[in-house]
């Protein structure tokens, strides 16, 4: 097998399963495939040997992020929607009580 991305041969062969139950290992997110190029699929090798050993696979970005990181994330992408909507709240507000 090779370092980091595994074709689909490698996959069945390594898990020894068919192309049909690779499929449902997709769809039931318990392998993620990647599009190299625009056509050929490749899967994370970390995650292959993790659904092997039974283990559960998580990315590595995933270990570093705290509660803190995801209200920075959460307020960074909806902070105008969050604005807008205190800003039509104050004017409904507003008009209502003139």
């Amino acid at each position: 097998m090779s370092n980091g991305l595994l074709t689909e041969e490698e996959v069945k062969t390594y898990l020894q399963v068919d192309e049909t139950e690779i499929g449902r290992l997709r769809r039931r997110g318990k392998l993620t495939s990647y599009r190299v190029g625009g056509t050929f699929v490749r899967y994370r090798k970390d995650e292959v040997t993790a659904l092997k050993s039974g283990r559960k696979f998580r990315m590595p970005d995933q270990f570093d992020r705290n509660w803190a990181d995801m209200i920075r994330d959460f307020s960074t992408f909806y902070g105008a929607y969050i604005l807008l909507a205190f800003a039509v709240a104050f004017l409904v507000f507003y008009f209502v009580h003139t």
